[in-house]
């Protein structure tokens, strides 16, 4: 009876296997729309093409016009390679990957830089660069799949966009100066300072193919929106070229691209081979890969997830970041191994692709396998194209590289510009053009940094006020009123908002010397805005508490939620602890020692219990105050003579409290109102999805709470409890209710009090909300 499910469990655990390993092929189906996957393949391979055509030249003039055959090819066999790894492996069945303008203007600089060393004259010499340029695509790999081992992957939303913009704009500006010499068809030997000696040497021809490609480009992307604009460009600029050719007017033109030699790319034998005589590398060769592979791996990253973060808006998937970087760092080792060009996911590629109705990974797959057809069997079509057409190609790639936003603020005029983001740009552009793309990726980075610590580094005070400011939130304890009238002047509470790190800490405590100087010996630190801390946010604490204890006063910190609970083994438990942040600070001067020098004590939950720390301590270390000040009637006997308190007492019930006894908790149903004799109780609320009570008041002496039991019948909304041993009386809801019929007069009374306390109260209130939104 269970032969039939048993047979057909049995390709459960070949298809999920194959949902790990190539998880793009499984989920979308492959076949569930195979029309709008083939013109999505057919349109991302026309866009595509181009690009790679023109990137592969970049790097093949690098080495000299007659590498430029060889270049393209690379480009493109590594756009077919990096492309079907992707879509079978990567984290988006929907990326489109190939090589990019970043990426080749870093592999072609380091290229150059390699071929001028002393020692790689010649062809043979030029392979040898070519061998070691090719390690560093491996090493950018390999770095890659580091990246996504460290789970990196959502890393691309921490770099400035101030920072990618300049690093755009020098790429585009350095494509257009790669591309003056072939526009003016002036020898690879000719210095671009030195063109206004050798003007005479412009070919007004090849100037005006050249051109007229770019304009051809320009023209149809307005006008025909069905053919990529690149392709009827490169088609119209192809035909002049060979119209003059057959006219025998073709000489002054520039001359077609090198044809691929008959051999093909080397092979990885070959690489192996070539990198073998070159060890040990010296410091020169070195100093160039190094830096080259870490900004085609960061350059590559980056790259790949913006494409994904897009991709994901356009498909309503969500990408699988850190697998994308594995599998794209992996395809650029493949690449690297076979002499082809790195590639990285294409953000405008891939939007071609999905706007043309590709959702699967078929698309890239098929666009990936025309493209090596095209190679395989239409390789002499690369022989014909003309120089000067590819050099007009690029500089329509240099314009659409242009980064918009930046662009924009021309039009707006300087004063409207955001210095800050507009001198980042300025840095990186100027890096780019000044050194090489592997330093513009270094001062990219480390701008990030300092833009990062200069906005961090302003003040992180928010206010400040003394103590007696909080009078207005006192208004059940007479007597600690008195004392923060007298006192509150000598307590500065400090708010504080930010990170507590080495580039703000200098400015609090700058502002605390300058409180101590006009009186202030107590100081509360209100973290509640702070939400992290290094070893300098710490040890400037320490500092502070020395400084305050020197002068007889103490430092507490308000809103460091005490770290309660224990470090089980279980992992459910362990991850609990890292999503639930309230506890970090507490956390951070434990482990730091600052717990330890400033005393446990001096960490509060909120700045109504830190204030009360620093009163308790100046009671605790100046004399008793003489002359008690006269006893002040209870607000709710207001106008009540002794008979009618002697009658309310009648029915009221007294009740002694131990400290820390629940009086009622919130939700509790409302069944009567408590008037204290003697003691203290404090009004807690409790704070939606956490274990913490916020303290909203401290009640002593002829205070009333509960008072709503006789208004209104809902459940209560705060917690009460004793705080020291007190004494009350309780007056029960349906005790009030007779009272209305025998003593009419008194419960009227009794209401007009209630009321006047409630405005009392709402007066607090509405200070409260102030200081939130403040």
């Amino acid at each position: 009876m269970f032969e039939g499910i048993v047979s057909e469990a049995r390709p459960v655990r070949p298809r999920r296997l194959l949902s790990r390993l190539l998880p793009n092929l499984v989920d979308p189906p492959l076949t569930a729309k195979p029309g709008r996957e083939l013109t999505g393949a057919l349109a991302c391979l026309m866009a595509s093409v181009p690009q790679s055509m023109a990137y592969g030249a970049i790097v093949g003039a690098a080495l000299g016009y007659n590498w430029i055959g060889l270049g393209i090819v690379a480009s493109l066999l590594g756009a077919a390679l990096t492309g079907a790894v992707a879509a079978m492996f990567g984290g988006n069945a929907s990326t489109v990957t190939g090589p990019r303008a970043a990426t080749c203007l870093v592999f072609a600089a380091s290229l150059s830089q390699l071929a001028q060393l002393p020692g790689f004259d010649g062809n043979q010499g030029a392979l040898a660069a070519l061998a070691l340029a090719q390690a560093e695509v491996v090493l950018a790999g390999i770095i890659q799949v580091g990246f996504a081992a460290l789970r990196l992957g959502r890393l691309a939303g921490f770099i400035p966009y101030p920072v990618v913009a300049g690093f755009l704009n020098g790429s585009a500006i350095l494509i257009l100066l790669s591309q003056v010499r072939t526009l003016a068809g002036i020898p690879k030997q000719a210095s671009l300072m030195a063109l206004p000696d050798v003007w005479h040497m412009i070919q007004p021809g090849t100037l005006a193919l050249g051109l007229g490609t770019a304009a051809a480009m320009l023209l149809s992307a307005r006008l025909i929106k069905a053919v990529p604009s690149a392709v009827i460009g490169m088609a119209a600029g192809t035909l002049a070229y060979h119209a003059a050719d057959a006219l025998g007017m073709a000489g002054g033109l520039g001359g077609t691209v090198s044809p691929l030699p008959d051999a093909g790319l080397p092979s990885p034998a070959d690489l192996m081979l070539m990198l073998s005589q070159q060890w040990p590398l010296d410091s020169a060769v070195l100093n160039i890969m190094v830096p080259a592979a870490l900004s085609m791996a960061a350059l590559s990253s980056l790259d790949a997830l913006l494409a994904s973060v897009t991709l994901d808006a356009m498909t309503l998937r969500r990408s699988d970041c850190n697998r994308e970087l594995a599998t794209q760092g992996f395809a650029n080792v493949l690449a690297g191994l076979m002499w082809m060009l790195p590639g990285s996911g294409s953000t405008a590629r891939a939007v071609v692709l999905v706007k043309a109705g590709s959702r699967s990974a078929l698309g890239p797959l098929v666009t990936a396998a025309m493209g090596l057809l095209l190679v395989l069997g239409m390789g002499w079509v690369v022989a014909m194209l003309p120089r000067a057409v590819l050099a007009g190609l690029l500089l329509v790639v240099a314009f659409d590289l242009v980064d918009k936003w930046s662009l924009s603020f021309f039009r707006r005029g300087i004063r409207n510009w955001p210095l800050a983001d507009m001198l980042a740009v300025g840095t990186v552009m100027a890096a780019t053009l000044a050194f090489n793309l592997v330093v513009a990726v270094g001062v990219g980075l480390l701008l990030t940094l300092v833009v990062f610590v200069a906005r961090m580094a302003r003040s992180p005070i928010r206010r400040c006020y003394p103590a007696n400011a909080l009078a207005a939130r006192i208004h059940g304890d007479p007597e600690r009123l008195r004392f923060l009238e007298r006192h509150g002047p000598t307590i500065a509470v400090v708010e504080v908002e930010g990170a507590l790190f080495f580039g703000s800490v200098a400015a609090l405590e700058k502002k605390i010397d300058a409180l101590m100087t006009h009186g202030v010996r107590h100081v509360v630190l209100d973290l509640k805005r702070v939400k992290d801390a290094d070893a300098s946010g710490a040890r400037v604490l320490e500092r502070l508490h020395a400084k305050l204890t020197r002068e007889g006063g103490i430092l507490v910190a308000a809103y460091v939620e005490r770290e309660r609970r224990a470090r089980p083994s279980s992992g459910i438990a362990v991850e609990r602890r890292r999503r639930v942040g309230d506890r970090r600070l507490w956390r951070v001067f434990e482990q730091m020692g600052t717990m330890e020098v400033v005393g446990e004590d001096r960490f509060q939950p909120d700045v109504d219990r830190a204030v009360a720390r620093c009163e308790s301590f100046i009671r605790a270390s100046t004399p008793a105050e003489d002359g008690a000040d006269d006893a002040i009637s209870p607000a709710i006997l207001r106008g009540l003579d002794r008979a009618a308190v002697r009658t309310l007492m009648a029915v009221m019930t007294r009740l002694e409290l131990a400290e820390g006894e629940v009086v009622f908790a919130q939700g509790d149903p409302p069944d009567a109102v408590y008037f204290i004799t003697t003691g203290k109780v404090e009004v807690t609320i409790n704070l939606t999805g956490t274990d913490r009570k916020l303290r909203v008041q401290t009640l002593a002496d002829g205070s009333i709470f509960g008072e709503m039991a006789v208004l209104d019948p809902k459940p209560r909304s705060a917690n009460v409890a004793a705080i020291e041993r007190s004494v009350c009386h309780r007056l029960a809801a349906e005790d009030f209710e007779a009272l209305k019929h025998s003593h009419p007069d008194l419960v009227f009374q009794l209401l007009e009090n209630i009321a006047l306390i409630f405005a009392e109260r709402l007066r607090a209130t509405n200070l409260l909300l102030a200081e939130l939104e403040a």
